[in-house]
């Protein structure tokens, strides 16, 4: 049936030629408003990166940085610079419609120079595995994959419940080494530390001030963890540990050969690999080996 001329208002013919505006709240709480979906994305995380790629936003990423490693796409990239130096210039020349950030890899001033430019930048900040699902969701909506997102999160989320199903009842005491020269281990307010509290941990240092408070040699001897964590790229065997800190070869997670080496990439970033990363505390804590 042909509908006569002038049948609908003006306003209703300019509702349906208008798109419906992208608003989502970053984790510092500014609200990101994009006209559609962007399709030329930098990222200056790796977290963010492998978050985008897993959500099937690859092919919107236009840069990165050049810590971004994983996943095996993110090599055809053009690189911006590092974390804490990324190149305002090189970011602008690549055109991108939305920069993401991260609160603890970036730096403030990289943040305020790049909104001054007009370019919407979302933060990112998760630091449990509710928040990661949360920046999760954020991305689809950002890059007009929000059904990809939600597949995502609900596969992860299935994922933590059966993982949470295996934990033990009865916490071990456990330490995790983010730098021996000096001393620096995760604290509270990580992501760190909220995976070794699901998998059946005591973190010592989350009773200290600091995210990743320093702490000395002594406090460790006298905290005598039972199990302990350090990233792959701090010592080579147990021995090397012990020919540092020769009184440490008493300490029960020595003693009981409970000295981990894990990938810092999968358990402290906060994207959505940090599921592997319990899965990895899981089997360290629970009858795993060195």
């Amino acid at each position: 049936m042909r509908v006569p001329r002038g049948l609908f208002p003006i306003s209703l013919l300019i509702f349906v030629t208008v798109q419906a505006q992208i608003r989502v709240i970053d984790d510092l709480g500014r609200t990101i408003t994009l006209s559609a979906p962007a399709r030329r994305v930098v990222s200056l995380a790796p977290s963010l990166t492998e978050s985008l790629f897993a959500i099937g936003a690859g092919g919107q990423v236009a840069g990165i940085t050049t810590f971004c490693n994983y996943p095996e796409g993110t090599r055809v990239l053009p690189r911006v610079g590092g974390m804490t130096n990324p190149s305002i210039e090189r970011i602008v020349s690549l055109s991108p419609d939305l920069v993401l950030v991260s609160i603890e890899g970036n730096t403030r001033a990289d943040f305020t120079r790049l909104t001054t430019l007009a370019i919407p930048v979302y933060v990112s900040n998760p630091r449990t595995l509710m928040g990661i699902y949360r920046s999760l969701t954020d991305l689809g909506s950002l890059t007009g994959r929000s059904d990809e997102a939600q597949r995502l999160v609900d596969s992860l989320k299935h994922k933590e419940e059966m993982l949470r199903s295996m934990v033990s009842r009865t916490p071990v005491s456990t330490l995790f080494l983010i730098s021996l020269h000096p001393l620096i281990v995760a604290g509270k307010n990580t992501l760190l530390n909220e995976l070794l509290t699901l998998a059946g941990a005591r973190n010592i240092a989350a009773d200290l001030e600091g995210n990743y408070p320093a702490i000395s040699r002594e406090a460790i001897l006298a905290d005598n963890p039972d199990v302990l964590f350090m990233t792959a790229d701090l010592a080579g065997e147990t021995e090397h540990l012990i020919s540092l800190f020769p009184e440490w070869s008493q300490l029960n997670a020595i003693r009981q050969k409970k000295v981990y080496r894990l990938d810092t990439d999968i358990v402290s970033r906060p994207g959505p690999r940090a599921l592997l990363g319990l899965e990895l505390l899981l089997a360290c804590l629970h009858g795993g080996t060195q």
